[in-house]
């Protein structure tokens, strides 16, 4: 009995205030629920900071540094490339905020509009399952910087620490302490909301950028330019093999971003206008992703010419200059250079996975997670995945990250085609929250399994290529081909079968009563998804309201007097009696 009696002492503990479900409804919690005025704290200028420095990370000049190495094309096709592959995702990062910043709801959400109020927990888990595995990789990332870091300031005491973990585990001492130390390093990121990280992603957006330029311009001195982009490899003529290489980068630069596509909505929901997240987003993803990975490519072709090896990570090529430079200007400006991408990863762990993560476990368990919670236990999690072991066989646990995109781009392709083809962009907000079987989203008992279907159909597409990347001896040249354009296939599918599937069963877009109501585009949007005679959401209703216009003011209608929450519609409000 005293064992039951903790026990529940501690859920009330541990529980999230105002998580009760209504009659019919899903249980959810703030995080979960439309984002109120008061919460809509981004402007434009973040949204151009957030994606200006998402690409500012180690992954982004890791990949970039390594196009020519992995397609075997020569130099000036791969920037191509870039250029085209980065134009392709600015839209797709555009066209996925567009849902999250009318209706102020993030992904697991939105996702119930496309699978169904009780299909989306297999999707929501999906994109939550391989943020697990990025953020505990990016962290290892994190302390392979540190690690230069520490060896800038403490030389050959640090170098020289003794390993006592054996070479089959994957790491060594100092790097695991390495790792340990970023790791604690990135909590104060990880407690803060998202309507307040913000500010985190500006002094990024300012300081990485003189960290790319400064190594970029050291290399470039360094090796005189980089001459004819030599670096010891091949360079494929055959044009048949060139074309599909070329399509092999584009698909190589979508993949490692559509994660952060997906989750746009999480971001965009807090923007003051619907607006913000679109052009701003698309100009500063532009210039930050293309010219990391150029910077990225000349930067490696130059030092080359010095060394003659070719670094492809970037605490290689600082660990490189070190080895052949150890000096003080050498040591203080790798430890500068490691040391800001150190932080811009703690961003891109947060915007790129703790983030989704975290909103995933709100959608899955929010009587108990929330946003910040959420957060925290990805950084807890993050050393039962021990990237590590997971990197000791690297190629082919980085095939399989760069290829779960057949998985995910067919998500995206459902999300956008739902919003746009099928129901015009008209979402209503209140049956996103209940499971009631006269609910828009309900479809049957709860699942939309012709949506279903099309995601099914979509990643089918993408699964021999996904053979054929993991064992290309064992299946024939068309199926790696598949592999090379895997993620425009199968996000491209994704948006064709559900639409298709949409117009031949025209699904419900308004809740009984309402099927009068015009299905333009976007008809909704000035409502925020809701009619008059519904129920205001976190205080998110027909009508918004600025708090502080409103703090000191109340409202009386037939002598009752009602606050600020409790007013639905300008028609409920008698202006005469307000007092």
């Amino acid at each position: 009995m005293a064992t039951l009696d903790w026990l529940s002492r501690l859920n009330e503990k541990i529980i999230i205030p105002n998580t009760d479900s209504k009659e019919d409804g899903i249980r959810s919690n703030k995080d979960l629920d439309p984002t109120n005025v008061e919460d809509r704290t981004w402007r434009t200028y973040n949204f151009f900071l957030v994606w200006f420095q998402s690409s500012l990370n180690v992954t982004i000049w890791n990949s970039g540094a390594s196009l020519i190495k992995s397609s075997q094309i020569s130099y000036w096709k791969t920037m191509i490339a870039s250029v085209v592959a980065t134009f392709i995702g600015g839209l797709f990062v555009m066209w996925n905020s567009r849902a999250g910043a009318v209706y102020h709801v993030g992904y697991p959400v939105l996702l119930r509009s496309t699978f169904g109020v009780w299909g989306y927990y297999f999707f929501v888990i999906i994109r939550g399952f391989v943020a697990i595995l990025w953020f505990a990789v990016q962290t290892y990332y994190g302390g392979c910087l540190l690690d230069v870091v520490l060896r800038c300031i403490f030389g050959h005491k640090w170098n020289n620490i003794v390993n006592h973990i054996p070479p089959e585990q994957g790491i060594t001492t100092k790097l695991m302490i390495a790792f340990l130390l970023f790791w604690i390093c990135q909590w104060p990121v990880m407690v803060i909301h998202p309507t307040n990280i913000r500010h985190f992603f500006t002094f990024k957006a300012l300081a990485l950028p003189w960290a790319t330029l400064g190594i970029f311009i050291y290399c470039c001195v360094a090796g005189h330019g980089p001459g004819n982009f030599n670096m010891g490899i091949k360079i494929i003529e055959d044009p048949s093999q060139v074309g599909w290489k070329f399509m092999m980068c584009i698909n190589s630069i979508l993949g490692s971003i559509s994660a952060m596509i997906i989750n746009q909505p999480d971001v965009a929901r807090y923007c003051r206008k619907p607006s913000a997240p679109l052009l701003p987003q698309f100009f500063g993803f532009m210039l930050s992703k293309v010219a990391i990975q150029l910077f990225a490519m000349v930067a490696v072709a130059s030092y080359y010419r010095v060394s003659g090896v070719a670094y492809w990570n970037l605490w290689d090529l600082l660990n490189g200059i070190l080895d052949r430079h150890w000096t003080a200007g050498a040591r203080t400006g790798c430890c500068l250079v490691a040391g800001a991408f150190c932080i811009g990863n703690m961003g891109t762990n947060l915007f790129g996975n703790a983030l989704p993560f975290a909103a995933d476990m709100t959608g899955l368990f929010p009587k108990y997670i929330n946003i910040r919670r959420g957060q925290i236990l990805m950084a807890c999690i993050c050393w039962g995945i021990v990237p590590w072991k997971m990197l000791k066989n690297a190629t082919t646990f980085l095939t399989f990250l760069g290829s779960y995109t057949l998985f995910v781009g067919p998500i995206l392709g459902c999300m956008l085609a739902d919003y746009f083809f099928v129901r015009k962009g008209n979402y209503h907000t209140p049956s996103l929250y209940t499971r009631s079987p006269n609910g828009v989203y309900y479809y049957y008992k709860g699942v939309n399994w012709w949506g279903c279907l099309a995601w099914v159909f979509a990643m089918a597409l993408g699964i021999p290529g996904l053979a054929a990347a993991i064992h290309p001896k064992a299946y024939s040249i068309n199926c790696l081909h598949m592999n090379y354009i895997g993620w425009l296939m199968c996000t491209f599918a994704g948006m064709v079968f559900y639409t298709l599937f949409g117009k031949l069963v025209k699904p419900q877009v308004y809740p009984p009563g309402h099927e009068a109501t015009p299905k333009t585009f976007e008809y909704m949007k000035d409502s925020n998804g809701f009619f008059d005679d519904d129920e205001p959401i976190n205080g998110v209703g027909p009508v918004d309201f600025e708090p502080a216009s409103f703090s000191s003011q109340s409202f009386q209608k037939d002598g009752k007097e009602l606050a600020v929450t409790e007013v639905i519609s300008l028609d409920q409000l008698d202006t005469t009696s307000r007092e």
